[in-house]
């Protein structure tokens, strides 16, 4: 199964943007506490959020026009992108005679930094396209944003491909400079008709020799050993292609963050530092240094969330901050009340 010329066609996309820029930091001035308790207060001085949207709200087309392009290979009369209470439906009617594949798609006006995660909860249309001869396929790709300068075309493709009352999930690279590009295939599931039509999908990428991809809390592929050729800063598509069918992909939980941990300042030197969710799980530790400083990592498909902040000192009881949203990315200070 190929890619369409669709997801070839970003290069008009970012032409039509103007070229894309990086998000900065959100820096706070004078925030004021996200969480207390006993004699301390938490307060975030910079936020790692660089995009967050749920799409669990319908709104109107123009207002996800705001923050997103909409284009494709296809005739926009033909093809639909709508912000729905249960996601963002992305989708086209390929004529029945048309052996080509139609896609269309929603890409962000902002690009964001090497450093970034990627996260979205994608999902195929339900059901399975049960003729071999036709295809869905919905797509999350991060491509280079620096296309309309160099011309090329290069990035991450995750796919949930349906056809012949099948369904597959594929992760790979494609590589090329204007409309001519390759896909070089790095890891799928083999088609079958239970295979989920929803997936929470996480990545995480370099550019060059390392990709890591979760599905949920689930690493399912990683290597520092590729060689791809994706120029910082990027820039992420959420698209839907298909071919002699009808069909559409939703999206939602659609999330970028600017790391993958949390940094604190003001901590008691040396107390213990964990950051739990909302169901108890320790997503990241640390122990703050002499200068009251502690770096909590955490794992990449938790890097946006909810969850308390525990302080231990020696000899003391825990105190607990909480519960509140993170990023990973955002700065904290512990202060006193």
């Amino acid at each position: 199964m190929k890619f369409s010329k669709t997801i070839l066609a970003v290069a008009a996309a970012l032409a039509l943007t103007g070229g894309a820029i990086t998000v900065a930091r959100t820096m706070q001035e004078g925030p004021a506490p996200i969480a207390a308790s006993g004699q301390w207060q938490l307060l975030r001085t910079a936020d790692g959020t660089l995009i967050h949207d749920p799409f669990t709200k319908a709104i109107p087309a123009r207002e996800v026009q705001d923050r997103y392009e909409f284009n494709g290979d296809t005739d926009p009369a033909l093809a639909f992108v709508r912000a729905t209470d249960s996601g963002l439906q992305v989708g086209v009617d390929p004529p029945p005679e048309t052996e080509a594949h139609s896609g269309y798609f929603a890409v962000t006006h902002d690009a964001y930094p090497e450093t970034s995660i990627f996260h979205v909860r994608m999902s195929k249309q339900p059901g399975q396209v049960q003729s071999p001869a036709e295809v869905g396929q919905a797509v999350f790709a991060v491509q280079t944003a620096s296309t309309k300068v160099t011309g090329l075309i290069n990035f991450i493709v995750v796919s949930a491909d349906s056809t012949a009352g099948m369904t597959s999930w594929r992760v790979g690279y494609m590589e090329g400079h204007l409309r001519n590009a390759a896909f070089i295939y790095y890891w799928g599931t083999e088609p079958a008709p239970e295979e989920p039509d929803t997936r929470d999908v996480t990545l995480r990428t370099d550019g060059r020799r390392t990709l890591t991809l979760w599905f949920g809390n689930e690493q399912v592929f990683h290597s520092d050993q590729l060689q791809m050729n994706i120029q910082a800063p990027y820039q992420p598509y959420l698209e839907v292609q298909a071919v002699q069918t009808p069909f559409y992909s939703s999206f939602q939980d659609f999330w970028v963050v600017e790391d993958d941990h949390l940094q604190l300042t003001g901590v008691p030197a040396g107390a213990d530092v964990k950051l739990v969710n909302n169901d108890g799980v320790v997503l990241g530790a640390a122990v703050a240094s002499d200068g009251g400083s502690a770096t909590v990592e955490l794992p990449p498909y938790a890097a946006k969330g909810s969850g308390t902040l525990e302080i231990t000192e020696a000899g003391r009881e825990p105190v607990r901050l909480g519960a509140f949203d993170y990023a990973g990315g955002d700065d904290y200070k512990l202060a006193s009340k």
